[in-house]
């Protein structure tokens, strides 16, 4: 799963710490895996105990007793009567269960606390980046920034070991033409036309506010800007303006390629997370004496 180190203007945890808080992450993720995978082998086990096996001297089989016991261990983690299916089941359970921590993440830290928004538990664009994207990739999304002094959302930014990308997503129906009038206006060609402000206008924001940021640290990072319409085709850009088109030809190499990589957390890759989250804005409250916990990952 990716990183969510910046949601609105909440408070976040990586804000406190960015050298610390991704390789935590990374960590207790993978031995939250091993004991979700470990406990579901053991479910599966004692669902699958003969019925019929013949008791032994001493109160039962051994078989039977010992499956009993590791019955009990985790009759408290799965709900009684709704046995895990498969594997699968259990990834995507693991992967949502992540998903409501990184939002806890995303929106509190020891001492401080901001109030989200609830749709965000049930964010469709969001749990794609999170939930599809490696963990050596950070998200900043729907993040608020000062451009000029004023606050403005910008666009969603993906940052990885090898660069930026400042992602517009378009949400169109499934088949549906994106046509790219003009440089103000643009249009969807389904079973009706839908005009709509062209991203670029978004994009061009959120690329200077990337650009002064680095260049304010002497950051040495590359960015790209990218509209992002998985399920839909492109009709002849007027210019690219140095921007990725990904539509749904260019979609599967797109996302293969972020999903293979295997390299580790770059220093670059870190600086730049830290710089773009400690000039965007954060509206938080102090967390009261008995709400506040002591650090911890899974419980």
């Amino acid at each position: 799963m990716a990183q969510l180190i910046k949601l609105q203007d909440y408070i976040s945890r990586y804000e406190t710490n960015m050298y610390r808080y991704p390789g935590q992450f990374i960590r207790a993720k993978k031995q939250h895996w091993q004991t979700m995978r470990k406990r579901w082998g053991e479910q599966l086990l004692a669902l699958e105990q003969p019925e019929d096996e013949p008791e032994e001297q001493g109160g039962g089989s051994k078989w039977r007793q010992l499956f009993q016991r590791k019955n009990e261990e985790v009759q408290d983690y799965f709900p009684p009567d709704v046995p895990p299916v498969s594997l699968l089941d259990e990834k995507q359970r693991f992967l949502d269960e992540i998903y409501t921590f990184q939002l806890k993440w995303a929106t509190s830290t020891l001492w401080e606390k901001s109030f989200m928004n609830a749709d965000y538990k049930q964010d469709r664009s969001l749990k794609y980046f999170l939930q599809r994207f490696p963990d050596i990739f950070f998200i900043m999304y729907e993040p608020i920034v000062k451009i000029k002094q004023a606050p403005l959302e910008i666009n969603t930014i993906v940052i990885g070991p090898l660069g930026i990308e400042i992602i517009h997503r378009i949400e169109a129906p499934a088949g549906a033409v994106i046509v790219a009038e003009d440089n103000k206006t643009w249009a969807i060609e389904g079973s009706a036309k839908t005009n709509f402000i062209s991203p670029l206008i978004a994009l061009n924001r959120s690329e200077t506010y990337v650009k002064s940021v680095l260049a304010k640290y002497g950051i040495d990072f590359p960015y790209k800007k990218v509209i992002l319409a998985p399920e839909n085709d492109f009709s002849s850009p007027v210019e690219r303006y140095h921007t990725d088109y990904i539509g749904k030809k260019e979609y599967p190499d797109w996302f293969e390629e972020k999903r293979r990589l295997r390299a580790p957390l770059k220093h670059q890759q870190l600086k730049a997370a830290e710089a773009l989250v400690k000039h965007s804005q954060t509206s938080s409250i102090k967390r009261p004496e008995w709400d506040q916990e002591e650090e911890a990952f899974f419980r």
